[in-house]
């Protein structure tokens, strides 16, 4: 217990500290899950917000809304009683109400009090998801705009919830998540592939198809004057709504365009895009010209010793009302605020960290690691409260994380067909293994030893290769399609492949690789998660629709543990001691089963709000770690858990 107290203080720690320096609330420990004793990470951001005083900044993420304090930084509330996926918030005219959207089963959208941070009331329920919102000048009505079966537009009275007006628009095609609202509720514009369509609400009828160049549209944007329309994709046009004709082209950009954002007074446009650089635009509307505010990006010229830059893509921004700052949220997990004037900027807040791809004990017992989408590596020591927070250039988004039992090497698998060794001593990258093929590779493992990364791609190809000389041993082709899941036994001697749509397992000889046995899989049910057991007797397979096969390595006997139609499984690990089996589903639950008899132990552990990813216990069993897609790792006590039927 005592090694547990100090590893609890110990993540307080890593987290606890903002950007000034100064401790923070113990924002780690809101609404908790039963069970767990803490979360590191605030889930990947969607939207973010200023109140219209410019002290609050609300930032919606898969797990909840987060309210921070402008002039300090410190976390003001997390607003979300479960983890939910919200993707976009708007405050009233008098900042007291914050209308959240996203999916919800009491509704669709959430009315917050934000002096209280309590929610008072929730209307849209069964209207599926909720991509955008936008309060009337009053604040008495609300729209609200989503994709389900098809473009919807509602409208819903304030004070009573009830459902004013809504449509449905016709559109083949989406771009996920591409949508606007004009601020006076008049018209809703969409994206699908290249061409941007834009919608007459009170005539409920498509006003005009705009017609984009070859590349697909991934920003909307109306002027705060509702009677243009930006349109981004690698380049940004000025569409005039009325006639549905082009104003303007602002020339230069050469990447995707991910949001766009006007200051209040539509004198400025903000741009953010995929290769991490912000722009700033003066917008002189109707003229047939504006002028570029500043050549080049604005965060090139803020590169002074006291500020940092985004090192990732833009995700989303937003302007203050008297639009003198503007806040910028990244694919690096920061977010930051910049004075629109100066072009000076300061951190925000960090830790809104991506998909959690790696997590996993070092060999020295009190070294814990994880890894993330966004390309961040964080290690703690359990017993020396030392956190470290590792930001790796890394020029492209990782998919999967493997961490060599000695902690000093990272394999990175990248969505550009290779993997990359990344050292801990020299904080650089000291080797790139080169697919023999051309498809992403997204599962690798280590073997116990070290001496062997397995890398397995989505064409199903496999490759091993000598960690010694960084060279390839040999390429597996048994499989057919997606490889989801490696597993080494813990002597080394076997591994362990499955593919998504592939009903066997191969089960490889690593010291004749040309030899293997094959598990037949019952049915059509593609593998998710593969686990050796502690002594390496036992392989279990997770599946689709939530079977769960205990094999016997020796005989090849294989035991139906769980058959009941669940979310697939989607990660497994047994305690150290081999007593109990974990098993993590794509809806997010995890379930806890003694390993003898396959009975569960208790209630599935809820708190994630989506898939979980990695699965890994504590060196004494007695705490269990969960990361997720939704980017939190959820820490969970089983100090009380007991280990035998």
């Amino acid at each position: 217990m005592k090694k547990i107290g100090l590893f609890f203080v110990a993540l307080l720690l890593i987290v606890g500290f903002l950007p000034n320096g100064s401790l923070a609330q113990d924002y780690t420990q809101w609404h908790l899950p039963e069970g767990a004793m803490v979360r590191l990470g605030k889930g990947k951001v969607s939207d973010v917000k200023f109140s219209p005083d410019g002290n609050l900044l609300a930032v919606a993420t898969n797990i909840g809304v987060w309210l921070y304090d402008v002039h300090t930084g410190s976390e003001i509330a997390l607003l979300n009683k479960k983890p939910k996926d919200v993707r976009t918030v708007a405050f009233s005219p008098d900042g007291k109400t914050l209308a959240t959207g996203g999916r919800s089963r009491d509704g669709a959208i959430q009315l917050w009090d934000t002096d209280t941070a309590t929610q008072v009331s929730a209307m849209g329920k069964g209207i599926g998801s909720v991509g955008v919102l936008a309060f009337s000048e009053d604040g008495k009505v609300l729209a609200g705009m989503g994709l389900d079966h098809g473009l919807r537009f509602y409208t819903w009275d304030v004070d009573t919830g009830r459902e004013v007006s809504h449509f449905k628009g016709q559109q083949n095609h989406f771009n996920y998540g591409v949508l606007a609202v004009s601020p006076n509720h008049r018209f809703a514009a969409s994206a699908g592939g290249n061409k941007a369509f834009l919608w007459d609400t009170e005539t409920q009828t498509l006003k005009h198809t705009i017609e984009g160049d070859n590349d697909s549209v991934w920003a909307l944007a109306f002027s705060p004057d509702s009677e243009t329309l930006i349109v981004g994709s690698t380049t940004i046009r000025l569409w005039d709504v009325e006639t549905g004709t082009q104003m303007s082209r602002l020339d230069g950009h050469t990447r995707k365009v991910n949001t766009l954002a006007f200051s209040p007074d539509g004198k400025t446009l903000a741009i953010g895009d995929s290769s991490r650089e912000i722009w700033l635009w003066n917008i002189t509307i109707r003229n047939d010209q504006p002028t570029q505010r500043q050549l080049g990006s604005l965060t090139s010229k803020l590169a002074t010793p006291n500020l940092t830059e985004h090192t990732r893509a833009i995700k989303t921004l937003a302007f203050t009302a008297d639009g003198k700052t503007l806040v910028s949220a990244s694919l690096d997990t920061t977010i930051r605020l910049w004075d629109v004037d100066t072009g000076k900027s300061r951190l925000m807040a960090d830790g809104h960290t991506g998909a959690i791809y790696g997590l996993s004990f070092l060999k020295d017992g009190k070294t814990l690691v994880s890894g993330s989408s966004d390309c961040t590596l964080r290690l703690w020591n359990t017993e020396t409260q030392d956190p470290q927070l590792i930001r790796v250039k890394h020029p492209w988004s990782a998919f999967y994380f493997a961490f060599s039992g000695d902690g000093k090497t990272v394999a990175i698998a990248s969505n550009r067909g290779n993997v990359r060794l990344w050292s801990r001593e020299t904080e650089d990258f000291i080797a790139t293994f080169q697919a023999s093929h051309r498809h992403l590779i997204n599962q690798i493992a280590f073997s116990p030893d070290d001496k062997i990364l397995a890398c397995g791609s989505f064409g199903g190809k496999i490759e091993l290769w000598d960690m010694l000389n960084h060279q390839r041993i040999a390429t597996l082709n048994e499989h057919t399609s997606e490889i989801m899941a490696l597993a080494f036994s813990p002597a080394g001697k076997t591994l362990a492949t499955a593919a998504r749509q592939d009903p066997m397992i191969a089960l490889w000889d690593i010291n004749n690789i040309g030899s293997k046995t094959v598990l037949l899989v019952e049915g059509d049910f593609g593998t998710d998660a593969l686990t050796f057991s502690p002594d390496g007797k036992t392989l279990v397979s997770g599946h689709r629709y939530g079977r769960i096969y205990a094999s016997d390595v020796a005989t090849r006997e294989q035991l139906p543990i769980f058959t009941k139609r669940t979310s697939s499984i989607t990660a497994l690990a047994f305690s150290p001691d081999g007593k109990i089996l974990v098993t993590g589903s794509g809806d997010g639950a995890i379930r806890l089963l003694y390993a003898n008899t396959y009975r569960p132990i208790r209630d599935a552990l809820i708190g994630h709000a989506s898939f979980i990813s990695q699965l890994t216990f504590s060196p004494e069993g007695d705490t269990l770690f969960s990361g997720s897609s939704d980017g939190t790792i959820l820490v969970w006590d089983l100090a009380n858990v007991t280990h035998e039927e």
